[in-house]
């Protein structure tokens, strides 16, 4: 009975320990929660961005650029996801390195970067069309945040 009992704890503890370890970004508490960055209050739903560490901690950013900045100037060891909001469906999350990404002086981000991002190409070539601006990627964001 006792060994009956003690798998029991230990599946239990198994159970809650992996269950506690988040897979996937949450909601952001728009006009509430705080960048982890530049500490602003997140408003802007058309942006926003979170990274996710292997323990599932989950911090949160008002912009693209805030979280590559933070993420390139932080010792992180174990990420294990990035996420971003995708400007055309803003209840939608992409995985930051799979993203699209249009820098356009027409379409301000919160941070001042003008950086947006997309969850496929052809929305993105659609937004630039109509706003003019560059294409990029995860490691080209990654090298203009370097940059500024």
């Amino acid at each position: 009975m006792l060994n009956k009992n003690r798998n029991l704890l230990v599946f239990v503890i198994l159970i809650t320990s992996i269950v506690s370890c988040q897979n996937n970004p949450e909601a952001i508490d728009y006009g509430h929660d705080d960048c982890a960055h530049c500490r602003m209050v997140i408003s802007d739903k058309k942006f926003g961005a979170e990274l996710i560490t292997q323990k599932g901690k989950i911090f949160k950013f008002d912009s693209i650029e805030c979280m590559a900045s933070y993420y390139r100037h932080t010792e992180f060891t174990d990420v294990q996801s990035l996420w971003t909001i995708d400007f055309s469906n803003p209840v939608m999350w992409v995985k930051a390195e799979g993203a699209y990404y249009l820098q356009s002086k027409n379409l301000p981000s919160p941070m001042g970067m003008f950086l947006s991002s997309f969850a496929n190409r052809e929305t993105a070539e659609a937004m630039r069309s109509q706003m003019e601006g560059n294409l990029l990627d995860w490691q080209e964001v990654m090298s203009l945040v370097a940059k500024k």
